[in-house]
């Protein structure tokens, strides 16, 4: 049995390498353009999740605040309302806790994608809202959604890379210190975000 080499020529030779350096170059740049897609799409989605995060903070806090107006015209109204009717009424009606915050939060996508910065203000600030989530503590409270909201806000500007996250820390603690002055709140402490 004989083996019969056969001779390839160079032209076939070089036909073959460009043609295998086009496949490879095709592959990579399908890849990189795939990657790059679910990128675009993941960022997309995170931005959605912080808005959906948004509009809970800020139906809860509207809610939260007219709840609270409602019992301290009834603490006003000492004819109508003894003190264990409004202790009936407060239990009726609790500050709401933004649980669906604490999901979307906790989402896999924002854990991945949010800054460090805005993730880890959150979650403190979700703490605090569950500790303060009282009509004793109610302007904490309403100045911690408001502090949210503004976090939130921040962090949408950061994902659309409008700011860095340089601007993002600066730009928050600058208009924090704009909402701390709204709210009476001493006397409360509450864990801070280093």
């Amino acid at each position: 049995m004989k083996i019969k080499l056969i001779r390839i020529s160079k032209n076939e030779w070089i036909s073959f390498i460009l043609t295998l350096i086009a496949t490879l170059a095709g592959v990579l740049i399908a890849i990189w353009l795939t990657n790059s897609g679910i990128r675009n799409k993941e960022k997309e989605d995170t931005i959605k999740l912080l808005h959906t995060a948004k509009l809970i903070l800020a139906n809860t806090s509207e809610y939260s605040n007219n709840l609270n107006k409602t019992i301290l015209k009834f603490e006003q109204d000492t004819v109508n309302y003894t003190k264990e009717k409004l202790e009936s009424v407060k239990a009726n009606n609790p500050i709401p806790y933004p649980d669906l915050l604490e999901t979307i939060i906790s989402n896999e996508l924002i854990s991945k994608n949010v800054s460090e910065y805005s993730h880890n203000s959150i979650y403190n600030n979700l703490i605090n809202l569950r500790k303060l989530s009282q009509y004793e503590t109610a302007e904490y409270y309403l100045k911690l959604l408001e502090e949210m909201m503004l976090n939130l806000d921040l962090e949408i500007e950061f994902q659309k890379d409008e700011i860095d996250i340089n601007e993002l820390e600066s730009k928050f603690e600058l208009e924090k210190k704009l909402i701390e002055n709204k709210y009476s709140t001493k006397n409360i402490s509450v864990i801070k975000t280093d």
